[in-house]
């Protein structure tokens, strides 16, 4: 008969270990924002940096990378977004009616309707100089919030060199100090890597296909290139979609466009896949695009647009921690890399 001792030394690494996952859980919201700011601050610290060994305090050039992003994203609020909206609900209408033409079904007329609804609140909210300040608390404090947390954390971490590193330092124990340290480097590498070259290419799809779009005529063409660029986040299969989407209202018009646009996209295509994925992704990210799709989907399925959000750093972050773990026990054993 196997007798199990368990002595208190034991008892006691289970209870901190449970207490700690329970921490953890409670303080998931928290963790999730800092996690957040972490990644926003790796993203801007290449144009920090840049600027710092140009002869800019850190705090100052900082600043600036901030007021730059900001003055993009009011011009984006106030003058972009309207019109996208704008025309994203009558290609709401457009592609419903489309579809229905082709396949014989379409989106109920009550669903169109409280979209229709929901776009022109949001063109109202964002226009208007006088929105309701009780509601507007009422309906995004919480988000606000989150958001305005993260961008402040992501902030005081930019404004000093290795902001992030010396969080940890801070708040690790000693012990793990140096193994958390070599994690994170590679992470911070992977990650950042990965954000330039996935809105790089966003970036420039969006761009190519608003304007190719434009040019051959086709209805909705910043949506379609909206469209695009938000697919472009999703590997594999995110192109797809956008390029049927935009095939489909164009053959609604002429089949001999829906046969430009054809062509337009495979060209597309085929300068992204040979030319923009080599030259930018595969040389910066380092990330399988189909680890990025699965982590994705994950994240939605678990926590939504949140949960996406961190879905792939998430993701990056335990593939370091494992490949750490592997090579240290190769290291270890003798067996080398």
């Amino acid at each position: 008969m196997i007798r199990i001792e368990i002595g208190w030394n034991t008892i006691w690494q289970i209870l901190v270990l449970v207490g700690m996952l329970l921490l953890l859980y409670v303080a998931r919201e928290a963790l999730g924002i800092l996690f957040v700011g972490v990644i926003f601050s790796l993203g801007l610290d290449p144009a920090v940096t840049f600027l710092e060994k140009r002869g800019v305090h850190r705090i100052i050039g900082t600043i600036l990378v901030f007021l730059i992003l900001l003055l993009f994203f009011a011009t984006a609020m106030f003058f972009i977004i309207p019109t996208a909206i704008t025309e994203a609900g009558d290609f709401i209408v457009y592609f419903n009616d489309t579809f229905s033409q082709f396949f014989g079904i379409g989106i109920p007329e009550a669903a169109i309707q409280d979209i229709n609804t929901s776009l022109n609140r949001a063109i109202s909210f964002i226009t208007s100089s006088n929105i309701s300040l009780g509601g507007a608390i009422s309906n995004v404090f919480k988000t606000i919030i989150l958001v305005v947390s993260a961008i402040v954390i992501s902030f005081y971490l930019s404004i000093e060199k290795n902001g992030p590193e010396r969080l940890l330092r801070m708040v690790l124990p000693q012990i793990y100090e140096k193994t958390a340290l070599e994690v994170f480097k590679r992470f911070k590498n992977k990650v950042r890597h990965w954000l330039l070259a996935q809105l790089g290419l966003s970036l420039v799809i969006g761009i190519i296909v608003s304007v190719g779009l434009w040019l051959l005529g086709v209805e909705y063409a910043l949506t379609l290139g909206l469209l695009a660029a938000v697919f472009e986040l999703v590997p594999v299969i995110g192109p797809i979609i956008a390029g049927s989407v935009a095939l489909l209202i164009s053959l609604s018009e002429s089949f001999s466009l829906a046969l430009y646009v054809l062509i337009f996209f495979f060209l597309v295509q085929q300068l992204e896949n040979n030319i923009l994925v080599p030259l930018v992704y595969r040389k910066l990210a380092r990330v399988h695009p189909i680890m990025v799709l699965v982590a994705l989907l994950a994240g939605g399925q678990a926590a939504g647009f949140f949960g996406m959000l961190l879905a792939v750093p998430i993701a990056i972050l335990v593939q370091e921690v494992f490949s750490y773990i592997a090579e240290r026990k190769a290291r270890d054993t003798g067996l080398g890399i």
